[in-house]
């Protein structure tokens, strides 16, 4: 009988959102088992776009959102210790991600309060679906889902992305 994955989500976390399995690494801490496994929850711009409901472009955008937000505004760092962009300092990267994440949210306009839960998670954490925001906004959920394309594509608008 085979061990146990303990690195499996459980069976109830799984009924909630879909994940990425691949074959786990190792780190400082210490290198991966053989045959260990690594999970990671999509993401509802993941998910949406896997089941066809946006296109690559506002994915892209969205993307692009979530990482001046999570660099700007909650100050994340990445590896590189830049945001990606060589020769810069921690502190320059990310008064750029808050200049970027700012004009990003003026672009939006009204939009923001139903493209940001989408692209960046709920206000208290953890991500949120289109049905989610619908419940909590006490809106339709396709009329929902079009204002989030709607703004997502002004995101692409914003950011030009191809």
């Amino acid at each position: 009988m085979p061990a146990p994955d303990l690195n499996a989500p459980t069976l109830e976390r799984r009924t909630r959102s879909a994940f990425l399995s691949a074959p786990a690494i190792g780190t400082e801490a210490g290198p991966a088992r053989a045959g260990a496994r690594m999970y990671r929850s999509l993401t509802t711009l993941e998910r949406l776009l896997r089941d066809g409901v946006i296109s690559e472009r506002q994915y892209d955008a969205g993307e692009r959102l979530r990482i001046d937000h999570e660099l700007g505004v909650q100050g994340a760092r990445d590896s590189a210790g830049s945001g990606g962009y060589s020769g810069w300092y921690y502190a320059e990267a990310r008064l750029a991600a808050v200049g970027r994440w700012q004009r990003a949210v003026q672009a939006l306009g009204v939009l923001w309060r139903y493209t940001l839960p989408i692209c960046v998670g709920a206000a208290g954490g953890g991500d949120i679906s289109i049905s989610e925001l619908a419940r909590l906004m006490g809106r339709n959920r396709q009329e929902i889902a079009g204002i989030v394309k709607l703004g997502l594509d002004t995101l692409a608008d914003h950011y030009e992305v191809r």
